[in-house]
């Protein structure tokens, strides 16, 4: 009677581990329908079935909970990019109005030049970059469809790197959700023994 109480409750746990671990595989696989001619359905795994869906939505959210066009667009007004941007537009502005000049004046007028721009870029520079911000982002947020973005690189990126990254991010987790079906098998195989005895 105790081998059989043990056997129920060995059955029982790799019942519940060997279930919990196809149920984890079907997660991806199979990556292609695979008709099964006796129960008349197609068996695919449950990401690359929904694969699209998934991706839609993901794109939906990041768009709009996690991070906008504007937002994104926005990152690039830093200080410091302004100010790099604000010593290429004076060092453009200056090579643009020498070209100008006749050659032969160009020695007599680079210093003026380089005076009048400068002093222009002290006064409007801030006005003038905050301007074209705002119009980029704007424009941008108007123009770029971050969500269809997202969703076209997800449903291009392949499904077995998919799964290899989710399996080496998560797989402490996967291992013990695979362990706790063995024990949760385990229990009931000894509750089912304990049934058993009792029912005699």
């Amino acid at each position: 009677m105790f081998l059989q109480w043990l056997l129920l409750i060995l059955v029982g746990g790799l019942i519940g581990w060997f279930t919990n671990r196809m149920a984890i595989r079907l997660l991806f696989k199979p990556y292609e329908p695979i008709r099964i001619p006796v129960l008349g359905f197609n068996l695919q795994g449950l990401i690359p079935r929904r694969k699209a869906e998934l991706a839609q939505s993901v794109g939906v959210q990041i768009e709009t909970e996690l991070l906008s066009v504007k937002e994104i667009l926005r990152a690039f007004g830093s200080d410091e990019q302004k100010k790099e941007l604000k010593l290429f537009l004076q060092q453009y502005f200056n090579e643009m109005l020498l070209e100008k000049v006749p050659f032969f004046l160009k020695d007599v007028m680079k210093k003026p030049v380089n005076h009048f721009v400068s002093d222009m870029m002290e006064r409007e520079s801030d006005k003038l970059l905050n301007e074209i911000l705002e119009y980029l982002v704007e424009e941008g947020s108007a123009n770029i469809k971050l969500a269809a973005m997202v969703e076209e690189k997800i449903n291009a990126f392949p499904m077995e790197r998919l799964e290899n990254i989710v399996v080496k991010v998560a797989d402490r987790e996967l291992k013990h959700i695979e362990w706790i079906g063995g024990l949760l098998g385990m229990i009931i195989g000894f509750f089912q023994g304990a049934l058993l005895i009792f029912l005699r």
